[in-house]
């Protein structure tokens, strides 16, 4: 696209040579020649050091250099460049998003897979996989080039739908700015990434941010804050709960086992039964969340309740692993209080033996969760493993240290092994018929990150590797 008509979406004028630009970027690492560069930061060193590697044009929000276009917001302006740069492809679309702080992902994967089951094309971004034209690459609200150049993708595969995560960060950041969502999903709110947003009011802030663009909006009647979401959604709200008639939906008659869930989803003209393959009864409020929003883009409940029973699992989530063992085996992403209470709870009604718990908390990220999700796990669990996470920079010893503050008052053993792998094994080695081993934190992850450096670790494999190891 020419320099001249991309430039019109944020001003009138071309004070420079006119070029075909083939790459917008925030970062001056990134430039070549022809490129744009948006300068979030006042930096004259990175508008140098972009020009120098080709850039034809800066944008900032003061004159930092020749060629250097002022805009009063550089994060929106880099969101609506990407946009025209890729042809508004979120016109040829329809957008659902989905925020929260837990239940993102299993929402977003429940969904597209109602939608596909139902013959509407629909393309995925999520955390887990995010599944455009031709390929999978996963990363939860990514920047707003590789946004539109995956929405531009979906239309030219020639998709119906797109459902993406949104998280608060990239709300934060208006990674989302100038799209205009058909469907806008809260599932929850609680204590998270308070290491990016200065209080827990900020963050919820940043989730608010998307109802403003929402022409529809499924709120958790259950959850305080979708009184402050549905506040800004000038479109139809609908609301889901998993107890209170009041809401739009509810579920009914729940039933957990082993081998699932079962509920009846009622509203005052709807009554169908909805069976799930799935563990963790929050998974209710989750197949609520993508039934009711298939819903609005046209599915019957039938057929949705239908898709749902074909549904298998999201990885990483609540993740049952094949181990040919007397004891059970799972995966979950639950790295937050909220998150690893919901699951030790639901996991407790299903457990038939001792439950037992590995887990540890991430580097660089919000400590003041540690004791929290300490006392929690103590709490709920009847075997704690403390071990290592993704500890970054940080001392992992630091970290299961701030964790054990929380478990100082019970009774429950707990363990400390810092080596990740050691400790899985540890669990393996105590559990016996009919306990449930659950790996918690890492979830779809295949990395841990110890300093800078990603190491391998896919617990899938290590779990088989150690059982392997076991049983010769």
């Amino acid at each position: 696209m020419k320099l001249s008509l991309l430039l019109q979406a944020i001003c009138k004028t071309l004070q420079t040579k006119d070029v075909e630009i083939n790459l917008i970027t925030d970062d001056s690492r990134q430039c070549t020649k022809n490129s744009v560069f948006v300068c979030h930061l006042a930096a004259k060193e990175h508008a140098e050091a972009a020009l120098r590697r080709g850039a034809a044009v800066v944008i900032a929000e003061t004159d930092l250099c020749e060629n250097c276009v002022v805009v009063e917001n550089t994060r929106q302006a880099y969101a609506v460049l990407c946009r025209r740069f890729f042809g508004e492809a979120d016109r040829e679309l329809k957008l659902v998003a989905v925020t929260g702080t837990n239940g993102k992902t299993s929402v977003a994967t429940m969904l597209a897979h109602i939608l596909q089951m139902n013959g509407i094309e629909c393309g995925l971004l999520s955390t887990v996989t995010n599944q455009t034209a031709d390929g999978e690459n996963a990363r939860t609200t990514p920047n707003s080039f590789l946004l539109h150049r995956h929405l531009r993708e979906m239309a030219d595969a020639k998709k119906q739908v797109c459902v993406l995560e949104a998280s608060s960060q990239g709300l934060e950041e208006e990674r989302l700015y100038g799209l205009r969502f058909e469907i806008g999903i809260f599932t929850n709110l609680s204590r998270e990434h308070l290491d990016v947003h200065p209080s827990f009011e900020a963050y919820k802030d940043a989730k608010q941010k998307l109802f403003c663009s929402c022409s529809n909006a499924v709120l958790n009647f259950d959850d305080p804050a979708s009184a402050d979401m549905a506040k800004v959604c000038g479109g139809k709200i609908l609301t889901y709960s998993v107890s209170k008639n009041e809401a739009d939906f509810t579920a009914k008659d729940i039933r957990v086992s082993q081998t699932g869930l079962d509920y009846a989803l009622v509203s005052n003209s709807l009554i169908h039964r909805v069976r799930l393959a799935l563990q963790g009864d929050f998974n209710v409020e989750n197949s609520m969340a993508a039934i009711i929003s298939a819903m609005l883009l046209g599915v019957s409940p039938e057929d949705c309740a239908a898709a749902m029973r074909t549904f298998s699992s999201v990885p990483g989530r609540m993740e049952l692993l094949d181990t040919e063992t007397p004891y059970r085996v799972m995966i979950d992403y639950a790295h937050t209080p909220e998150s690893l209470r919901r699951v030790l709870l639901s996991l407790r009604r299903v457990c038939r033996g001792k439950l037992i718990l590995v887990f540890g908390c991430g580097g660089n990220r919000d400590s003041g969760k540690r004791p929290e999700m300490g006392k929690i796990a103590a709490s709920f669990a009847d075997v704690v493993i403390v071990t290592s996470d993704n500890p970054r920079e940080e001392d992992d010893l630091a970290i299961i240290n701030q964790i054990l503050a929380g478990t100082e008052q019970s009774q429950t053993p707990v363990f400390i092994q810092p080596d990740r792998k050691e400790a899985i094994a540890f669990a393996l080695e105590k559990a016996k018929k009919d306990d449930l081993v659950l790996l918690a934190g890492k979830g779809h992850e295949t990395v841990q990150i110890i300093k800078n450096e990603s190491r391998p670790f896919n617990e899938r494999e290590i779990v088989r590797k150690l059982l392997a190891k076991i049983k010769s």
